[in-house]
């Protein structure tokens, strides 16, 4: 990948080899030229899945089914890697999250105002630069969750615990067929299923890949690849 803007370990833009070598320019135009984002919410734009484990919501730290939650989720991790995070965070929602005082104890937990506190530095300065864009969440997170970081950032929808995010894209096409420009942002394999759906239906794409570190492995769908803060990318995009 080729640096744009690398001022320190936590923020950085870079672009894929490949990308053209107007690379600002081109970013620029792609990007204002969107007509449909897809978001990936969770360690993509804030981290709310971890806050819900950390606090044990709809369970206890104590419960025994819990502690075995845990336990097999560090296995799995250590064995699998990031692909195991959602097979994990489903059985946690299938587990701890499908009883009504346990939604209730959630939404209580995650309103507009909180959501925007946890928001990554500079991701709602992203969001706001395409305000003629339709911005949809795409996300494996239940709604409860996902309907607090929709309205603090103003966007137009969301598609919840999505387990196929190429095929939500590949629906949202066939009811939207005059669409021809999209943008993604993710952080995962699954996030570059909807860059592969968009590309077969050879539809023009701009995206993003959230990373915690400049030295991670790269994911090659992406054409950006960017740090948990935005505030770099929000400067390029905006001069």
């Amino acid at each position: 990948m080729r640096y744009l803007v690398r001022e320190n370990k936590k923020l950085w833009v870079a672009v894929n080899d490949n990308f053209p070598e107007n690379a600002q320019q081109e970013l620029r135009r792609r990007a204002n030229a969107v007509q449909t984002w897809f978001f990936d919410l969770d360690e993509t734009h804030a981290f709310p899945g971890k806050k819900i484990v950390q606090r044990a919501l709809g369970t206890s730290h104590l419960s025994p089914r819990y502690l075995a939650w845990c336990t097999k989720t560090v296995w799995n991790l250590v064995y699998k890697g990031k692909t195991a995070e959602s097979e994990r965070w489903q059985a946690y929602i299938n587990s701890f999250l499908r009883k009504e005082k346990s939604l209730e104890r959630v939404a209580q937990s995650f309103t507009a105002e909180s959501a925007r506190e946890s928001l990554y530095t500079g991701i709602e300065e992203f969001c706001s630069l395409f305000p003629t864009a339709d911005k949809f969440y795409v996300t494996r997170n239940i709604a409860e969750v996902t309907r607090a970081y929709v309205e603090t950032l103003c966007l137009d929808g969301y598609f919840a615990e999505v387990n196929d995010k190429g095929k939500v894209v590949e629906e949202y096409l066939y009811d939207h067929p005059h669409i021809r420009r999209f943008g993604v942002d993710g952080d995962s394999a699954e996030d570059a299923e909807m860059i592969k759906i968009l590309k077969f239906y050879d539809r023009e794409v701009i995206s993003f890949y959230s990373m915690d570190k400049s030295n991670r492995k790269i994911d090659t769908n992406f054409d950006v690849f960017v740090s948990k803060d935005r505030t770099a990318l929000v400067d390029l995009l905006r001069n």
